[in-house]
């Protein structure tokens, strides 16, 4: 399975994770995979619920329909998990 490094920035709790994230997934199955981990690395102080993941850079929120590849990331993409 192809692998990108991206780094997730989490506002809510002043956080930044560097995440390997697959490529042939979407959107939706990523969010939950990401949220989860932050949720259980951070002891529970970042709550899953409600969740969207947004471009680093332009805070655009991604569709949760579309393929990771879609979102023309590469090793070293900057996310945000809101």
């Amino acid at each position: 399975m192809d692998k990108l490094l991206v780094e997730v920035y989490v506002p809510a709790i002043s956080a930044h994770y560097d995440v390997f994230i697959p490529r042939d997934a979407r959107v939706h199955e990523l969010l939950d995979l990401i949220s989860t981990a932050i949720e259980r690395l951070s002891g529970s102080l970042f709550s899953r619920d409600s969740t969207a993941l947004c471009d680093g850079e332009t805070g655009r929120i991604y569709n949760n329909s579309i393929m990771v590849e879609e979102m023309n990331l590469q090793n070293g993409s900057r996310m945000m998990l809101i």
